[in-house]
Order: structure tokens, then sequence, then C-alpha cells
């Protein structure tokens, strides 16, 4: 039977599991995704998975990737360098700017994508046939205007999100 939406406060044991539930979907999710690039031939570093969320397919200037990382310029290069070595960005000229550079994927960066891209795919595909579409859906919209609320509609994550 569906909860009614005009409910008492959540009890600390509902924080408490929540909280876990969340985590546990998390890294779950986490673990997939790793496991499956692994899988696909992919050399995975922290670097990747603090870059590549926040990296648009048009790439972007180092000042700019550092505010959506909320890094240093400093450490971000030191992340983008880690990537360059694992040959999935390149630094460019900025058509706009002859003196800065630019961060853009490079093909076996375009591949990680479409990879992470398949397998995200695949892991909603799932949550989604476990739950009903509609309560997938309800659960999705829910979770991101819960996100928004808590951590404002420009957290690093969310700036990359293709709709």
């Amino acid at each position: 039977m569906p909860r009614s939406r005009v409910q008492s406060a959540p009890s600390d044991a509902d924080a408490v599991l929540m909280s876990r539930h969340l985590l546990g979907l998390a890294m779950a999710i986490r673990r997939r995704v790793s496991d499956g690039l692994i899988e696909r031939g992919h050399d995975l570093s922290p670097s990747s998975t603090q870059v590549v969320p926040n990296l648009p397919a048009e790439g972007i200037g180092m000042s700019d990737l550092a505010g959506r990382l909320r890094l240093t310029l400093q450490r971000t290069g030191q992340l983008v360098a880690r990537l360059e070595e694992d040959g999935y960005v390149e630094r460019v000229a900025d058509p706009n700017d002859g003196r800065a550079k630019r961060v853009v994927y490079s093909p076996r960066g375009r591949t990680l994508v479409a990879d992470i891209e398949a397998i995200m795919q695949e892991t909603t595909e799932e949550f989604a046939d476990t739950l009903g579409k509609q309560r997938f859906e309800d659960l999705c919209s829910e979770l991101a205007e819960l996100d928004a609320a808590v951590n404002g509609v420009d957290a690093p994550l969310r700036l990359g999100e293709r709709r």
C-alpha cells in the first residue's frame, strides 16, 4: 500500500536506514561501473572519478574545470596530468584564447565515456525493472529534488548532466 504524503517527521531510525540505503546503492553503482570499465580494458585512477563526470563532451578550460571540481588550479592540473598519462584526455590550445589550454577527451576518453553511459543504462534498466517504471521515475524525481536542495543546483557532478 502506498504511503500517504502527509506523514509525521521521520524518526532517527528512518534517517539512519535512509543513509545506509543511499550509501549502499551508491557503492553498488560505483562497483558496477568500476568492474564494467575494468572488463572493457580501462585503467582507472581516482582522477577518473573526479574529472570525467565534470568534463563536457566539447571540453573545458582548466580554470572552469577547477571551478566545477571545486579544487585549486594546481590540483586540477595534477588530476588532468594523470588522465593525460592514462590516455583519456588531451590539453589543446583554446580557440578563443591562444594563451589558455582546453581539456578535451582523446579517442580513448570518448570510448571511456561511451562505456560509462552503457553501464549506467544497463544499471538504470535493471533498477527500473525492479521497481517498475513509474515508481523508478518517481524515485529519480524525488532524489533529484533532494540532491538539488542539499547540494545546490550547481553541484559539480550535476553540471555535466545530459538531458
